[in-house]
């Protein structure tokens, strides 16, 4: 035998497939994903939850290293520790989160697009058997790289180990991830709470609401057309805050704002204030026409769910008007009772949630037709136990990356 025949025999042995028949299995892989979509008529998505999922990721790791090593000179598992397979993989995985990215993901109208999955990308067969081949290939390269271990590539093995835990952690862990919402009335205890699909399920505790607050802006003044109800200044933007003393110009009327009352109730002809359920704030403006110098004065009022906004008719044109004050933050006072007869007590702002036994508690919403008069809360309650792991994944990837970093800068200098 030549020595070219045997250079193409080792080339044979060591890269059995390329960058051609690597995407050309991929395509197959999410041709065949497309088609299962197609034939499944079960509107119900597939996933694994706790504790198959932990079985079949334990079950999994094991078949792996078995196929490696017991099996690592067979074509198929020399390809999968290649990088044509780990390319092809990968931007087979891109292609599909692109089409995630233009396909609403959400029930179409499109009978194509219904029945190919496409508008449900993260669930799909097509997405979860190509990123399935991705995932063998980061497992045998992850435990090719372990058994053959060097400390040259502790960098190599922490990144592609960490992102193995963390996109398989991200599927699996999917039938174990809880959403759920709870309504929650002011001096009452709440345990039941909602799913997802409507469904009822009890917690192993009870909300109870001390007192719901609200902190709002002032509200904004406006000029609108008295016949189409536009806003008629500023192209609708930049409105003006109310505040005591103020002037604001608007075409060719002056406002003065000579009073303010954030809480107040009409008596006669004038408001004052009021600290009672449903009263809006109310003030007391002066409008000068700038052509004639004539004064106007009236009371205005943005109104709420139990009093009628009350607008100023300035001409035959316009009126001014009060918006309805915009929501700066809201929060929910709770005490959180448990079984045990415990009691803690927190307070829920938005973005600003609170961890209780795995559980994160998200303030989420209120009654809106009642403002911040509500006495109902809406807490979100968000369940994932696979998410420790995603994040030791990723860890392990930054790990990684600034190991390689300082031992390329360490070779750097000894080179120097």
């Amino acid at each position: 035998m030549s020595e070219n025949n045997i250079k193409v025999q080792r080339n044979l042995w060591e890269n059995p497939w390329g960058y051609v028949e690597s995407f050309f299995i991929g395509t197959g892989l999410i041709i065949t994903g497309l088609l299962l979509e197609v034939l499944n008529t079960s509107e119900s998505t597939f996933t694994l939850s706790y504790p198959f999922n932990l079985y079949f990721l334990i079950g999994y790791v094991l078949i792996l290293f078995v196929l490696y090593k017991w099996f690592s000179t067979t074509q198929i598992i020399r390809w999968l520790t290649k990088v044509p397979a780990s390319i092809s993989s990968i931007t087979l995985v891109t292609v599909l989160v692109m089409v995630m990215g233009i396909i609403p993901q959400i029930p179409s109208e499109n009978n194509i697009i219904n029945n190919l999955g496409l508008n449900h990308i993260t669930s799909n067969w097509a997405f979860l058997l190509i990123l399935f081949q991705f995932l063998t290939c980061l497992g045998l390269i992850s435990i090719k790289r372990i058994l053959q271990f060097k400390w040259s590539n502790f960098g190599f093995i922490l990144n592609h180990l960490g992102l193995f835990l963390a996109l398989i952690a991200g599927i699996l862990g999917t039938g174990d991830l809880q959403r759920l919402s709870i309504n929650v009335y002011e001096n009452k205890p709440s345990w039941i709470a909602t799913d997802m699909n409507n469904q009822e399920v009890e917690l192993p505790f009870a909300f109870y609401l001390k007192d719901f607050l609200i902190d709002e802006y002032h509200p904004k003044l406006a000029l609108i057309e008295n016949k189409t109800g536009s806003i008629a200044h500023n192209n609708g933007k930049n409105l003006y805050l109310v505040e005591k003393g103020e002037k604001y110009s608007f075409k060719n009327f002056e406002v003065t704002v000579n009073d303010f009352l954030p809480n107040s109730g009409r008596v006669g002809a004038r408001y004052e204030p009021v600290n009672e359920l449903g009263s809006p704030p109310s003030a007391s403006i002066s409008v000068k026409n700038v052509e004639n110098d004539s004064i106007q004065n009236a009371w205005i009022s943005s109104g709420s769910f139990r009093y009628p906004y009350e607008s100023f008719k300035i001409s035959e044109e316009y009126s001014v008007v009060m918006t309805i004050p915009e929501v700066k933050k809201f929060s929910s006072d709770i005490d959180i009772l448990t079984k045990e007869g415990e009691r803690i007590s927190t307070v829920l702002e938005v973005n600003k949630p609170y961890s209780y036994k795995g559980w994160k508690i998200y303030q989420l919403s209120y009654d809106d037709k009642m403002g911040k008069w509500s006495n109902l809360s809406v807490l979100e309650l968000v369940k994932d136990p696979w998410l420790p792991l995603i994040y030791i994944g990723i860890f392990m990837m930054i790990a990684g990356a600034v190991y390689m970093f300082w031992m390329g800068n360490k070779i750097t200098k000894n080179q120097e």
